[in-house]
């Protein structure tokens, strides 16, 4: 019994040892022993995801312990043919390898499943097959691509650090979801480290380690979640533009946005199998055949431009306000309202605190841009509550995170130490 804490206790330790002494941490200038304990926090709340997952009632479709059950056999292929390891993860048992959107049958579907499983088969050489401690060497990487998102976000605003750290690191479902053992904190990572490395390489204009990260980290989103690599492109792309030349550069944005949906229509016309509108409606077709207590009826999406405007309302409700206050069933369902009125609350301030003020940089534009793409697309093919509440928390850290760090903090601070409302122009 023992033997089964002590790999736990052991990367706990050398976790917060690299967290406390290593100077990638140290660049973001949150004291150690806050990292320290948001890296505790986040691993506390991963063993609670895992024991929760491991109820009777959620442990037939708890894909988390689905994917450490399967890296067995993927430790075992690593230690004996190493080669072979990585060589199956380029290859795969279908007549075809699939169509990059289709979600069965698909080399490219499996793929993210492939990935994250490999993944946890690497660590389990190290904690010796212990989920909880597999737990730990999970959350350390997720701690590095928050950390990576943070000093991004940080490097242009002057908001209290306080108030961004817990915009990126402690949004409650995102913590939740963002932590246990699964592809979400690694995705969110992974999206964290390259626009960080993407900002460094706007400076630098050079080839560089972050160069190679760029890349990497791309590749890592694209095998995990391809939609998301691809809904990336057009928004750094756009931020690339407006650093190149910041005057009304919010109008590069809208002119990437338009003629990437111009050129998905031009694409659908000239051969139907590059029809955008057909895999999302055909992601809709998949989850309408689930069945679940958490079910959102909504009427079917056809591959119709017509369709889509005639959806974007129920699209808009299922990705942003869902659940509804009738909808509560359970006490999660009660906190996830509550968070959403949360957001309600920073988005209004946001806003009203922004309007007719300086422009947001353009990074901030960049996730605003992408995180809204991401969380649309959601709503037009995610019919479940349950659903939407997790693919949600991996956006919430690129949507809030900047709408925080533009909000007038240092006003508010005048304010309530004199008393009195101020004549102080401008906003942080």
């Amino acid at each position: 019994m023992i033997s089964e804490y002590l790999p736990f206790t052991f990367y706990l330790m050398v976790g917060c040892w690299l967290i406390y002494s290593r100077r990638l941490f140290k660049l973001s200038g949150i004291p150690s022993w806050v990292m320290m304990l948001v890296f505790c926090l986040k691993v506390a709340v991963g063993v609670l995801y895992g024991l929760y997952f491991n109820l009777p009632k959620q442990r037939t479709g708890a894909d988390t312990w689905r994917f450490f059950k399967e890296s067995f056999y993927e430790t075992d292929l690593l230690k004996q043919h190493p080669f072979e390891f990585v060589q199956s993860l380029f290859v795969h048992g279908y007549q075809q390898q699939g169509n990059l959107f289709v979600g069965s049958n698909s080399y490219w579907n499996d793929l993210k499943e492939n990935v994250v499983i490999k993944f946890i088969a690497i660590c389990n050489l190290l904690t010796g097959t212990q989920y909880y401690a597999d737990v730990v060497l999970f959350n350390f990487c997720f701690m590095v691509g928050l950390d990576a998102l943070y000093k991004t976000i940080k490097s242009q605003s002057s908001a209290p650090p306080a108030a961004i750290f817990a915009s990126v690191f402690l949004l409650p479902s995102t913590l939740f979801w963002g932590s246990g053992l699964h592809k979400d904190g690694l995705l969110i990572s992974a999206i964290g480290v390259l626009m960080y490395c993407f900002q460094r390489q706007l400076v630098q204009k050079r080839w560089s380690i972050h160069t190679v990260w760029l890349i990497l980290s791309f590749l890592f989103i694209f095998a995990i979640k391809n939609f998301v690599a691809l809904a990336i492109f057009p928004a750094l792309l756009a931020w690339w533009l407006a650093e190149r030349n910041k005057q009304r550069y919010q109008y590069y944005f809208i002119a990437v946005y338009c003629g990437g949906l111009l050129l998905m229509m031009m694409l659908s016309v000239m051969h139907p199998s590059l029809n955008a509108l057909k895999y999302i409606a055909n992601k809709q077709q998949e989850f309408l055949q689930l069945s679940g207590n958490s079910a959102i009826p909504v009427p079917p999406l056809l591959p119709t431009l017509e369709s889509v405007f005639h959806y974007l309302p129920t699209a808009i409700d299922v990705a942003f306000f869902r659940p509804h206050l009738f909808e509560i069933k359970n006490p999660a369902y009660a906190l996830s309202f509550m968070e959403n009125i949360g957001y309600a609350c920073v988005v209004i301030a946001f806003i009203w605190f922004t309007r007719n003020k300086r422009r947001l940089p353009p990074f901030y534009t960049c996730c605003l841009f992408f995180s809204l793409s991401i969380l649309l697309l959601d709503g037009f093919t995610v019919t479940f509550t349950g659903a939407i509440v997790r693919y949600r928390s991996l956006m919430l850290p690129f949507l809030i995170g900047p709408m925080v760090a533009m909000l007038p903090f240092k006003r508010w601070l005048w304010v309530a130490g004199n008393g009195k409302k101020t004549g102080i122009q401008g906003s942080i």
